[in-house]
This record gives structure tokens, sequence and C-alpha cells, in this order.
């Protein structure tokens, strides 16, 4: 499944966007920090872009964009929630515990329209606070290409932010603002989400004023694979069928305790019911070393692969009925250095074995740049062990 990415919604509050088309680019309302989603697949799970849509096929960011030059003020002041459940999920208490510490993200760029006359663009998302100095967690497509953040917190006020530090290949980001004694998430622990286990989103659905939004469903799928426009893959992936809509980008997945299990983050736009989160034992590694104002090394190996189905092994003749298949090999990396040609089948990478393109993925994902793995290949009749060295992956894909 092919995503493609939706900028942060830029729209003042009001009607809500249309939807998008197949491969929607971002775009994002007034009250959720985001770019302007590319039609294809609104992913909503996040609170903090409105149009920033990641689409596969299908598949879009929940980023909000606006091309006008009005200002939005979508406040996220707390909201007063009687006790109630629903399918004895306490919603409005699991509201009650994570709200104060989410907050609205707005963005502005200033660029040149088709008669080089300079407009405003704003987007639109949500975030959450990790830290009571003021760290904010949120999508990298809802503030990429920004000039100026804003933040909106659950009191109202409003702050601006600067981005300690983003990665568009994990699409997120870590921004600071200036304050003390801020209410904070508690993160919780995504590797105990079972399929059908509830959840709550939280966000900035179409940047509407009023307060935040919230929707609750369960967790319908673990471990999913998806890919951006820009090819970028995120693996890992929780599916869930919580309504995720645009703004909702960068905002909290929690479970019945009111614990961040996953980031809002894209939902398919050709279906129904079917939004994404990046799973929060995903995102902390990354987050940690972007809160320190580091750029982390992206492992990569260097090849583009396809699966390899019994379509594809009768019509090439493989002597493998499973594997990664070799479509493409990048210059001068790891891959293309240790030999490894178009054609091979990678059934191998260092101790896990390899059924599909998905599977080396997630391997080469969990490696370490600069170590050294034996990647087993199938060639014509005969298996050959190769050594590689990871490399870092490049700023423009690959």
């Amino acid at each position: 499944m092919t995503l493609t990415t939706q900028p942060p919604d830029t729209s003042a509050p009001g009607p809500a966007p249309e939807p998008p088309p197949s491969m929607p680019p971002p775009s994002g309302p007034t009250g959720s920090g985001a770019r302007r989603p590319r039609r294809g697949f609104l992913a909503g799970a996040l609170a903090g872009a409105l149009a920033g849509a990641l689409v596969a096929g299908s598949i879009a960011l929940a980023t909000n964009d606006d091309d006008s030059s009005s200002t939005s003020s979508a406040a996220a002041a707390p909201v007063a929630h009687s006790s109630a459940t629903i399918g004895g999920l306490d919603v409005a208490a699991v509201l009650n515990r994570v709200q104060p510490a989410v907050v609205s993200v707005q963005t502005r760029s200033m660029s040149l329209d088709n008669l080089l006359a300079p407009e405003v663009q704003q987007g639109a998302g949500t975030g959450f606070i990790v830290s009571s100095d003021g760290k904010i967690v949120t999508n990298n497509h809802v503030v990429d290409g920004a000039q100026q953040v804003q933040v909106t917190l659950a009191d109202g006020s409003t702050k601006s932010a600067k981005v300690l530090g983003a990665d568009a290949s994990a699409d997120l980001a870590v921004l600071k603002i200036d304050a003390k004694d801020l209410p904070t998430v508690q993160l919780g622990d995504s590797s105990t989400l079972h399929v059908g286990d509830p959840v709550v989103a939280i966000g900035n659905a179409l940047a509407l004023e009023g307060g935040p939004t919230v929707t609750d469903g369960i967790v319908s799928a673990l471990k999913r694979t998806i890919s951006e426009q820009n090819g970028v893959r995120l693996q890992n992936v929780i599916q869930t069928d919580a309504a995720i809509n645009p703004g909702n980008s960068g905002g909290p997945l929690v479970d019945s305790q009111g614990r961040v299990v996953g980031i809002n983050t894209a939902v398919a736009g050709q279906a129904q019911n079917i939004g994404f989160a990046i799973s929060i034992d995903q995102a902390n590694q990354v987050l940690k070393q972007l809160e320190n104002g580091q750029s982390p090394a992206q492992p990569f190996l260097g090849v583009q692969t396809i699966d390899v189905t019994a379509g594809i092994q009768s019509q090439l003749g493989l002597a493998v009925d499973h594997g990664a298949l070799v479509v493409g090999v990048t210059p001068a990396s790891g891959a293309a250095t240790a030999g490894i040609q178009r054609g091979d089948v990678i059934l191998r990478f260092g101790s896990t074995d390899i059924k599909s393109a998905d599977d080396l993925a997630s391997a080469v994902a969990n490696a370490k740049s600069g170590k050294r793995v034996d990647v087993v290949v199938q060639r014509g009749s005969q298996q050959a062990t190769v050594t590689v060295e990871i490399g870092r992956q490049p700023t423009s894909g690959g």
C-alpha cells in the first residue's frame, strides 16, 4: 500500500475541506497545523495537522493547509465532559486525563503564486506535551517547510514554538515552547497492544474552534507497513478504526488508561474507518534524539525490492517461491559494494528470514548504520552469502 502525504490544512475555520482524491497532496485546516493534503488518502489521526495527507493508492496525512492569508485560531480550551462509557470504555474520563496536555499546532509560510505574487499559507495539526518545560511531539509533515510555528494550549493561550528536531523518514518532529510546569501525557507501551483493544484518538480535526475532538475505536491491526508518496516507508504502524481526520496529524492515540500508544498520522481515503498511527515504541528512540537536536541515522541497505509471487517466480524462472526480489541497486551503497545485483532474491538478513519485501524493510530499519550484516541471496540456482555494511539513508530518499 502506498500513501501520499497531505499538506497541513491551511483554511480558516469553516466548512470542512472537500475529500481528497485518490492520491491527495497534503492540505490543512485552520486549526490544525499541517501542510496541505495531497488528495489521496487523509491521514487524519494526527492531532495537529489538518491537511497533511499520506496517500498510497488512497492514504493521506491528517494535516490541514490553507492558502489564505487570514489567521486561524482554533483554541484547545478544555471541555467538561459527563461520565459516559462506550463498550466499557470511559471516553470522557480518558479525554479529561489526556486533553490538558494536547495542543493545536498552527503554521505559516510565505510562497509565491503562479503570478509570482507573495501569498501566505497556513497549516494546522496537533501535538502533545511530553515534558513540563515545553517539549511537544508532532508529525514532521505538520511543520515541514513552516517559517512560523505556534501552538495553542488547553487553556487557550498561544505560544511561539521552535523545531528542536525533525526526521522526515520517520515523520516525527519535536517542538519547544518557553513554558514551565505544563501538564504532560503518560507514554504507554505499544508492544502490549492486541487487535481489538479499545483506543481513543484526540486531535484538532478540521481545525474547528471550540476545543479538541475525540473519537474512539479499536486496534484493527498491528505491524502495518505504509508508504508515503515521497517513498518513505513507515513500519510497525498501528491500524485503527477510530476516526482520524485532517488536523489530527501529530495527535495522540491513547489506550483505555489514557496512555499514549501511537501518534496519529494518516488515513485511507478510499476505504472506511482505516486510520494509521506511528507506534510509540517505534517513535521513542527517534524522539529522544530529536529532543537533543540530533539527526537520527536511518539505516540504508541500498536495494529496491518487491515480493516474490507465484506469477513472478514463473515469469522469471526463479528457484525460490519467497523472499525479496532485487529490482534496483543504489550505486556506491553497501549492497552495491557487496556485489548484490538486480535479479537476486534476498532470503536472509542477519538472523532474520526474509519472506517478503516488507520483511527486508523491517529488518534493515532495525539494523544500525555502520554495522556489517551477512545477507543470503539466491542467484539463479545458487545461494551465496555476502557481507554488507549498512549505510545511512540519503536525505533525498533511495
